[in-house]
């Protein structure tokens, strides 16, 4: 018969209502208590479909308190599955050594819930294992391990289908976003450049030209023109200064000339008086005879 009702063993309340809420997403009635104690005194009185049973709890622990469940006639039909973080295969025979029929493993998940309900209810786990006390463990732990790893891989393929959607989606979204903000900043831009073009072209007219660079041409002309000037006055200095050296030469020259004509003078003066005396003389000799 499919499971109904179930009975969850755990001193950890966190773990015993996530547990819970798993089977109850499942319709499976799901009772709780915190001790392997409490659980011997349930089943006194109930009986689950199944039970998930802790290992570590005080007083009593899970492997204890299954091998009692097991040997008890009561109890020994119902499927015990170990709810521990404990893992590995030899654990899985030390647990099916004691009676457990599998091993869920903590922390929990809705598909690793489902393989193990599944498991017990595709050979009606209770009323086969009841008239066939032998036949409870025809539900072997690697064949729930084989179910919890298919519903895994399974759950895993969607769970990556889904993200590949949403990213998708999300890429979508994200380039209309972009795009949209593209657009917005194009048409900013070119209004801006709009807007700089008809001010730069106010500004290159004439009069804003002119009245923009007045008081900058006035400035620049007085510099020109004083620099114009201090030219002139150099330019002015360096002619005279050559017109002066020039008219030194010219008197040197003269003054030079001039000697030399003094001399000259004085030597045709001393040659004449030379002659005039020499003349004097010989016309005193000639008058000198006649007389």
């Amino acid at each position: 018969m499919p499971i109904k009702n179930a009975l969850v063993v755990d001193d950890s309340k966190s773990a015993r209502m996530m547990l819970q809420r798993l089977l109850n997403k499942m319709n499976v009635k799901a009772d709780v208590v915190d001790s392997a104690e409490a659980a011997l005194t349930f089943l006194d009185k109930s009986q689950p479909d199944v039970i998930f049973m802790d290992h570590m709890m005080p007083g009593m622990d899970g492997l204890e308190a299954t091998q009692l469940i097991k040997s008890n006639p009561k109890t020994a039909t119902i499927p015990t599955i170990m709810y521990t973080s404990k893992e590995g295969e030899e654990y899985i025979n030390i647990a099916r050594s004691h009676g457990a029929q599998g091993v869920l493993a903590k922390p929990a998940n809705q598909e690793a819930v489902m393989a193990v309900i599944q498991s017990l209810d595709a050979p009606a786990a209770n009323d086969e294992a009841k008239t066939d006390p032998e036949h409870s463990s025809a539900v072997a732990l690697v064949e729930i391990d084989k179910l919890v790893q298919k519903h895994l891989k399974i759950a895993i393929t969607e769970a990556k289908a889904e993200i590949t959607a949403g990213l998708d989606s999300s890429t979508q979204q994200l380039q209309s976003a972009q795009s949209h903000q593209l657009e917005q900043i194009q048409t900013q831009l070119r209004k801006q450049y709009q807007q700089l073009q008809q001010e730069l072209n106010a500004a290159l007219q004439p009069q804003a030209l002119f009245k923009q660079t007045q008081t900058m041409n006035q400035r620049l002309a007085m510099v020109v023109a004083d620099r114009l000037d201090k030219k002139a006055a150099a330019d002015m200095a360096a002619v005279a200064s050559s017109n002066q050296d020039e008219l030194s030469a010219m008197l040197a020259e003269q003054n030079q000339q001039l000697q030399q004509q003094i001399r000259s003078a004085s030597n045709r003066a001393l040659i004449t008086g030379a002659s005039l005396g020499a003349l004097a003389g010989i016309l005193a000799a000639v008058a000198f005879r006649f007389f």
